[in-house]
């Protein structure tokens, strides 16, 4: 599982949806939350002192 993955399951859990029999209009609402959620993690570990990213 991708961290993708992961993050949008846990997302979806934390607004109770359940991805297999949702709305498309509310999975649509759900891709939009996880890619804010994502952007918010990665400005975070980019923020880190001690976080290097790989190069490549």
């Amino acid at each position: 599982m991708s961290s993708h993955d992961a993050l949008r399951r846990w997302v979806a859990e934390q607004m109770g949806v359940d991805v297999e029999t949702a709305d498309p209009a509310v999975v649509a609402d759900l891709d939009e939350v996880t890619g804010v959620a994502e952007a918010g993690y990665v400005r975070f570990l980019l923020g880190l002192a001690k976080y290097r990213p790989l190069v490549g």
